[in-house]
This record gives C-alpha cells, sequence and structure tokens, in this order.
C-alpha cells in the first residue's frame, strides 16, 4: 500500500512539474519574441493570446497567484513523498517505473539534470522577484517614470498597479521559506532512494 501511495505521489510531482517546466518556457519564448519586437508588451501595450486581451498588469498578477499555487502544491507533494519514504520499510520496491520517465528531476542520477532542475525552480522565483520590482520601481527610482516617455509607465503611478507589485512582494516572502522545505524534502526522498539502491 506504502509502495503504490509512492509510486502515486511520485507521477503526481512528475506531472506537477513538468506543467511547469512547459509554463515557465512559453514564458521565456514570450519574452524573447517580446525583446525581438522592441519589448513593446513591456513598455505597456497589450497583446492578443488565444481571443483574449493580455496587458502587462494581467500577466503580472496572474502570475504570482499560479507561481504561489504551484509552490504550495510542490510543497505538499514533496512532503508526501518524505512520509511515503523510509529505509527501513520493506513495502518499497527496489524499482520504481515512473522515476527514469522523470529526466529532468531532483532523483536523476546525471548531476547536470539535478542542477537544470533546480535553476529552473530558482527561475521561478526571480520571474516573480522581477514583476514585483517592476511595479515598485517608482518607490526604488522615482524618475524611473520620465526615463521612458510616452510608454505607458505612466501606469506606475496607478494604486492597481502598485497593488499588484506589492502583493507579488508578499507572495514572494511568503513562497521563498516554502521553496527551500521543498528543497529539503526532495533532497531526505533522493537520500533515502540512494540509501536503498
Amino acid at each position: 500500500m506504502q509502495s503504490r501511495l509512492f509510486e502515486t505521489a511520485l507521477g503526481r510531482a512528475a506531472k506537477t512539474w513538468q506543467t511547469y517546466t512547459k509554463a515557465l518556457c512559453t514564458l521565456h519564448l514570450a519574452f524573447i519574441i517580446d525583446a525581438l519586437g522592441g519589448f513593446l508588451f513591456l513598455k505597456g501595450k497589450s497583446i492578443d493570446f488565444l481571443g483574449f486581451t493580455v496587458v502587462r498588469e494581467s500577466l503580472s498578477a496572474t502570475y504570482g497567484i499560479l507561481f504561489s499555487l504551484f509552490v504550495a502544491t510542490t510543497f505538499i507533494e514533496s512532503r508526501l513523498l518524505k512520509n511515503c519514504v523510509s529505509p527501513n520499510n520493506p513495502l518499497m520496491p527496489d524499482e520504481l517505473p515512473v522515476l527514469p520517465l522523470w529526466f529532468l528531476s531532483p532523483f536523476s542520477d546525471l548531476p547536470l539534470m539535478r542542477w537544470m532542475f533546480w535553476i529552473l525552480y530558482i527561475d521561478g522565483f526571480q520571474y516573480l522577484a522581477f514583476f514585483s520590482l517592476a511595479h515598485l520601481a517608482i518607490f526604488i527610482y522615482p524618475d524611473w517614470v520620465n526615463l521612458f516617455p510616452n510608454n505607458g509607465l505612466k501606469n506606475l503611478q496607478d494604486n492597481k498597479y502598485i497593488a499588484i507589485g506589492v502583493i507579488n512582494l508578499i507572495l514572494l516572502i511568503i513562497c521563498v521559506p516554502f521553496g527551500y522545505l521543498t528543497y529539503r524534502n526532495f533532497q531526505s526522498v533522493r537520500a533515502a532512494l540512494y540509501d536503498r539502491s
């Protein structure tokens, strides 16, 4: 029973991280395309995506909420995996069928894959910090608005725009400890798995 629970939890964790990786790569691609187009989106121009009009402010707010949910989900999944794994548990199988299919994972045999996994995780926190600072730049550098005339940065003085930055900053402060605990949980699981092998 414990073995089946661990395999199911491992499969769910792998799917969660694969979804996160796809979303983060899509975000990177979108910013590369925006950079090639002269940073029109970052300067305040809205874009059409799948029939929706996406403005810069909605991207920041949506990312903050979705990334926080991702951090909470991964923390819960990592804690479940840690609770399932025990060096003295005779019910754990020697071979886990899901593990070899999760190439970019904290349990990979290749150190490069493990490094890439954690770099992608940290990258999500960096985006949340970037979105927070972009919205709160008016407090850090009051003349920020005057640096780029006629590009939509006057919205920095808007209360809603600043509120998004404050909320994202609060979410970042909350997410960092849970991100660290997720790292510790996965390291414990990896140590237990490799001790068994």
